[in-house]
C-alpha cells in the first residue's frame, strides 16, 4: 500500500505542475514497474496494459488532495482493488482448450 500510495502522490504533484507548464514526470520516482512486478503482472506489461494502470492512476487523483492522508490511503486502496480486478481478468482471458471436458480454473 506504501508504495500505490507514495506512486499516486507523485502522479498527483507531477500532474499539478504539468497543469502549470512544468513538465516534472522526469523528476519523480516511477514505482510502476515494481508495483507490477509485486501485484503479479510481470507477464502481462503490454501497451495496452499500461495505458490502463496510467488512465486509472490519473482518474484516481484528478481531484485528490495529496495532503489528505485519509484520501489518499482511500483512493491507494480503491487502485490495489482496481488492479486485483485486472490481475484477475487477465489471468482469466479464455484460452482454447483441445478436449471438451476441460473447464476454465477462473469459473
Amino acid at each position: 500500500m506504501f508504495l500505490i500510495q507514495a506512486e499516486l502522490k507523485n502522479v498527483k504533484c507531477a500532474n499539478d505542475l504539468a497543469t502549470k507548464g512544468i513538465d516534472a514526470y522526469a523528476g519523480f520516482l516511477d514505482f510502476s514497474p515494481l508495483i507490477s512486478a509485486i501485484m503479479g503482472f510481470d507477464n502481462n506489461l503490454t501497451n495496452e496494459f499500461k495505458e490502463w494502470y496510467f488512465d486509472r492512476q490519473n482518474k484516481l487523483v484528478e481531484r485528490m488532495d495529496p495532503k489528505n492522508d485519509k484520501e489518499l490511503l482511500e483512493q491507494a486502496f480503491n487502485f490495489y482493488a482496481d488492479l486485483i480486478i485486472k490481475k484477475r481478468e487477465l489471468d482469466c482471458l479464455p484460452t482454447i482448450h483441445l478436449t471438451r471436458n476441460t473447464k476454465n480454473s477462473c469459473m
